[in-house]
């Protein structure tokens, strides 16, 4: 199991197996300990109030919205727009030397942001994202990365797909933090495939 080429330069490996690896977080500058920020969730679609029935008319879903007596008196067809994913990104910021880094963004990372990303619906990654500080105090950040898919099958599903794509294209990634007194902190956990 190799590391993706983004965290190949700010991690050290702690653990290898068939299928993962564990990696700590190490900055450039020789620091290890982070704060961390997760992506502050926003709302999928604005909807006015009322609007709490969806309905189904000629094989088209539909949210409506009903007077006091009952009949419908606006309507909004629905598409897709409770379909999007919700992007989570984890990043952290060296608490040595203030250097900034993206250790997770489920548009970029994990096979379904892969897989996406090659049938055209890669989603928009210049949405404005808002972070909030996780924790109070820095720690040690660990990444444990699961691959359950092998290269000459990922290969075989996706020709002209490289090598580093593969790397970005793991299937479960686990980010937790070690603070003071040596507490694991679970930091997100995501199933990206």
């Amino acid at each position: 199991m190799l590391i993706p080429e983004y965290l190949q330069e700010i991690s050290e490996t702690i653990k290898k197996t068939k299928n993962t690896v564990t990696i700590k977080l190490k900055c450039n500058c020789g620091g290890s300990d982070f704060k961390v920020y997760k992506s502050v969730e926003q709302d999928i679609v604005d909807i006015e109030h009322g609007f709490n029935e969806i309905i189904r008319d000629n094989g088209e879903l539909y949210l409506v919205k009903r007077n006091f007596f009952g009949k419908i008196i606006k309507r909004i067809k629905c598409d897709n727009m409770f379909c999007k994913k919700q992007r989570k990104i984890i990043k952290v910021n060296c608490e040595k030397c203030g250097i900034e880094h993206i250790i997770f963004d489920n548009y970029k990372h994990g096979y379904d942001a892969i897989i996406n990303k090659y049938e055209g619906n890669a989603a928009n990654s210049n949405d404005l994202v808002e972070f909030k500080l996780c924790y109070s105090h820095p720690m040690e950040v660990f990444l444990k990365i699961y691959q359950d898919i092998l290269y000459d099958d990922f290969k075989e599903e996706f020709h002209d797909l490289d090598f580093n794509t593969y790397l970005y294209s793991f299937s479960n990634i686990d980010i937790y933090g070690v603070a003071s007194k040596n507490k694991k902190i679970n930091i997100y956990s995501e199933e990206t495939a």
